[in-house]
């Protein structure tokens, strides 16, 4: 089986992307062009005919940045006659829908996948087009390379942001009543005992979306992996089950109980992730598992939330005292047997353009916090500063990112079930068990 290479963690690179923006946000290098000299070198080549190149993506991934990438689309038709169809699939379907396309010779020319081993599951070698001598690349910043790197191979197309997932909390909320950040799970009901007495939900869980019920499980990695030295290494290699691993058992537990004792609201599974902006904005609930750059899109909807000082803390769970981040979020890939395969390089050369990236950035505060590019600005947030104050475990990969076979969707729809009874901590690990076997059983023929 074609395997990809484990990835680093990127601790010091991570203190800089999120707690120092003057590291990695500096000027363009030097023999960058500009201005007009970057137009004709980017698209000279482009095909000045009647061609429309196929992109498809994840909902969660496009919608946010719809309008962006759409004017950047028609920009490049206009400059290019080469049209960009844009197809947006739910998330609970995508990973579906895109590996059905592939199978059936449908592919499109460009699909979005995660970096980092998030990939793998599409089958990088067989699908993937080799993008290691574009020259966008040597503007990576490093993080953005290693996530979109492949076996030594460059396969994707790179602006999303290295983020981490923690506890948003409101600070307001929290100085009201007295509490601090809880360090431990004991430490934590007591802060979620609190906030409910006073009529406050405790944790806002988007519960009708199955894929964030999955992220809780996927940042408990780090803390597995730093107890048991090589975890990762032997879950990539079929040596150990998810049921063998007892800090995720230990989790299930704990989570389980928080959804019993009514930490999460009332009908939590009724709630969508739209809801979730005006439940912390407007002081309904108190804390919500978001990304470092959450807090952003709130204050963007809600201006007078004080969102923009708001801080995150660790999931204290299951002894859990680290930051676990992405390897770059989300890549855009070539499909390597395209016949349009240049006309997409021409559009990732067009999207790559300086000007271009400071008009993408400056419309996605949401991943503006840790830019992929060089080029671009870095403007770390609160809650990512403070969420690597509050982890003195140091850091690491997540699960979603550091594991083969990970899948939010499944995972959450497991845990969504034992939320309401239908299975045991131990089946929901033993039900990802048997996935996880059939893949590398289907892989290994």
């Amino acid at each position: 089986m074609h395997r990809l290479k484990p990835l680093k963690l990127f601790t010091v690179t991570l203190v800089a992307l999120l707690s120092i923006s003057g590291l990695i946000g500096c000027s363009a290098q030097k023999d960058q062009p500009t201005g007009e000299d970057k137009k004709e070198q980017t698209t000279q080549d482009a095909p000045k005919k009647d061609i429309t190149i196929t992109f498809v993506g994840s909902q969660n991934w496009l919608n946010k940045g719809s309008k962006i990438d759409s004017e950047l689309n028609e920009a490049f038709t206009q400059e290019t006659g080469i049209k960009v169809d844009m197809q947006v699939i739910p998330d609970d379907q995508y990973a579906n829908v895109l590996k059905t396309k592939l199978a059936s010779g449908e592919a499109p020319d460009i699909f979005m996948v995660s970096a980092g081993v998030g990939a793998q599951k599409f089958l990088p070698d067989k699908y993937f087009a080799d993008l290691s001598n574009e020259k966008w690349v040597s503007r990576y910043v490093p993080y953005a390379k290693a996530g979109s790197t492949i076996d030594g191979k460059v396969m994707g197309f790179m602006t999303w942001s290295v983020d981490g997932w923690g506890m948003l909390y409101n600070t307001k909320i929290f100085e009201k009543n007295n509490l601090t950040v809880p360090k431990t799970f004991d430490e934590f009901t007591k802060t979620l005992d609190t906030l409910k007495a006073n009529n406050i939900t405790p944790v806002y869980e988007v519960g009708k979306e199955a894929w964030h019920w999955g992220i809780w499980l996927s940042q408990m990695g780090p803390i597995a992996e730093k107890n048991n030295p090589g975890l990762y290494e032997k879950l990539n290699s079929n040596q150990i089950k998810y049921a063998d691993v007892k800090e995720f058992e230990t989790f299930l537990t704990q989570f389980k109980e928080m959804y019993d004792k009514g930490y999460f609201g009332k009908n939590p599974i009724s709630n969508t992730w739209d809801s979730g902006y005006e439940a912390m904005g407007k002081e309904q609930a108190a804390t919500f598992l978001g990304y470092t750059s959450y807090q952003n899109e709130v204050a963007g909807k809600f201006a007078d939330s004080g969102a923009n000082d708001w801080r995150m803390f660790p999931i204290p769970m299951a002894g859990n005292n680290v930051f676990s981040h992405s390897a770059g979020g989300n890549m855009r890939v070539a499909y390597k047997d395209s016949k349009n395969l240049e006309s997409v390089k021409a559009f990732f050369d067009f999207l790559a353009r300086p000007d271009n990236l400071k008009k993408y950035y400056e419309a996605r505060p949401d991943i503006q916090p840790a830019p992929s590019f060089t080029d671009v600005p870095a403007k770390p947030t609160a809650s990512g500063k403070s969420l690597l104050e509050n982890a003195p475990g140091g850091d690491g990969m997540d699960m979603e990112y550091g594991v083969l076979y990970w899948d939010n969707t499944t995972v959450g729809k497991y845990i969504q079930d034992m939320m309401l009874g239908g299975l045991t901590p131990k089946q929901v690990l033993e039900s990802i068990d048997k996935d996880r076997a059939k893949l590398f059983s289907a892989t290994a023929k």
